[in-house]
């Protein structure tokens, strides 16, 4: 037979997922990262600085000598001549072209002073380029008390030199540097990791386990103290879980007896004209009140029951759907082969699909559907039917206890329907949601085969 709900269906592709590059770890270790690399970048320059700082002057001492020999060589300029295989130029004025001072930079002004201290009067500098190479400009002063450009190849270790050794220090220590931001943001970010797994299962589960140990000793005592106030906070709402369950459960149970000392009371009263329209409303009453405890344990063993089952989903789905006794025309089944569920109860998932079907039986309009399926790793229940369905923005308020969708009360029932099926999808670590596809108002439940 085919599914009513295969007009309404549409395909999902898988989503690729994708993993976050935001959290709270990256972002420690990138800047971390990037506060070292800086600091290296300014080191290395500060270093290169002060190592051309100190060969300057030597570099001066040995010029000195060639600086006069040039002077000696080209009395007239313009001029050119060679001095130890490099060409050397003279000129009254700075030569055309791009052209940079250098007077100001440090190693030039180390450099110029130690000429001076050498008899070599250095008035300005200025490095040019053309041609494709780089020359420097010194103005002099020269004996006859002229002043001149001297121009010449620029000497290497007045410009920033990159050695290949400082390259391979400078990686090795950001290796280092890298590995101990790791584990400095590991260090922080682990602990936070394990607070967030507990609070998720919490809020998957519904249930507030405490944990059986605290934060290692590592972690920074803010953390630590974060996760002593959860322990407390966990502790503190499963002592109040378990005394509402327990009033719930003995209230429930207490009320049982004198119910059924009155239903007796009121059955063995003469069966009279008089008596007949008493009997009936204090029997319907007292059912009334037998089916309230009923739902008052059903919502107790909701949250207490163990899941330690492995159920037939099919099976269980056909057993609950047979329970109304209705027609095909007025309650449908479609399901897969076989579906089966880990770590459940057999009970609680008849009791979640049960109280669906009924919800939709007496709050929407026939036919009925429940559709079993298969979605990878999850399985999929769907009730459908054919009524107004759920007031906008009211399905998280109806999943509270003794939330009712009638106002009115006209429907026969207490309001926890809704709160059984979903503190039973929570604890399966389902998801349960409304939905309106043309005609139909669907709801959906999906659980994970196999809990994580």
């Amino acid at each position: 037979m085919p599914s009513c709900l295969a007009a309404t269906r549409r395909p999902r592709a898988q989503a690729m997922v994708k993993k976050r590059v935001d959290s709270l770890f990256l972002r420690l270790l990138m800047a971390q990262l990037a506060l070292v690399v800086c600091s290296m970048l300014v080191f290395a320059v500060l270093l290169i600085i002060e190592r051309n700082q100190l060969i300057a002057p030597q570099l001066a001492r040995m010029w000195a000598p060639r600086i006069t020999q040039a002077l000696d060589l080209l009395p007239t300029p313009p001029a050119q001549a060679l001095m130890d295989g490099e060409a050397i130029w003279s000129s009254e004025h700075l030569p055309d072209g791009a052209k940079l001072r250098i007077r100001a930079m440090p190693a030039v002004e180390d450099f110029t002073r130690e000429l001076t201290r050498q008899g070599v009067w250095i008035d300005d500098a200025w490095m040019s380029f053309a041609g494709g190479h780089l020359r420097l400009w010194l103005r002099l002063k020269t004996p006859q008390g002229r002043y001149v450009w001297l121009g010449g190849k620029v000497p290497g270790e007045l410009l920033p030199q990159w050695a290949p050794r400082m390259t391979v220090g400078l990686i090795l220590l950001a290796l280092a540097i890298a590995l101990v931001s790791h584990a400095i943001a590991r260090g922080v970010t682990q602990p936070l990791a394990q607070l967030r797994l507990r609070m998720l299962e919490h809020a998957q589960t519904g249930e507030a386990a405490v944990p059986a140990s605290g934060l290692s000793g590592r972690a920074p005592p803010e953390l630590r103290a974060i996760d002593a106030s959860y322990r407390q906070l966990a502790e503190q709402l499963q002592r109040n879980e378990r005394e509402r369950a327990l009033l719930l459960a003995g209230v429930s149970h207490d009320l049982r007896s004198p119910l059924t000392r009155i239903r007796l009371a009121a059955e063995m009263l003469p069966e009279t004209r008089a008596n007949a329209a008493g009997v009936a409303t204090i029997t319907r009453n007292v059912d009334l009140a037998d089916r309230l405890t009923t739902s008052f344990l059903e919502f107790v063993r909701a949250s207490a029951v163990a899941l330690d089952e492995t159920v037939d989903l099919v099976a269980a789905t056909r057993s609950a759907v047979e329970l109304f006794e209705r027609p095909a025309q007025e309650l449908a089944l479609h399901s897969v082969g076989s579906l089966v569920l880990h770590d459940a109860h057999r009970v609680l998932i008849e009791q979640l699909i049960r109280n669906l079907i009924d919800n939709a039986l007496k709050h929407g309009g026939t036919p009925v559907c429940v559709d079993l399926s298969s979605d990878g790793d999850m399985a999929a229940l769907t009730v459908s039917d054919t009524g107004p369905g759920l007031p906008p923005d009211s399905a998280g308020h109806l999943m509270e206890a003794f939330a009712r969708g009638d106002p009115s009360r006209q429907v026969p029932g207490f309001g926890l329907g809704l709160a059984i099926a979903q503190r039973v999808v929570t604890r399966l670590q389902g998801t349960i949601s409304f939905s309106k596809a043309g005609p139909l108002h669907q709801v959906t439940v999906r659980l994970p085969l196999r809990r994580g």
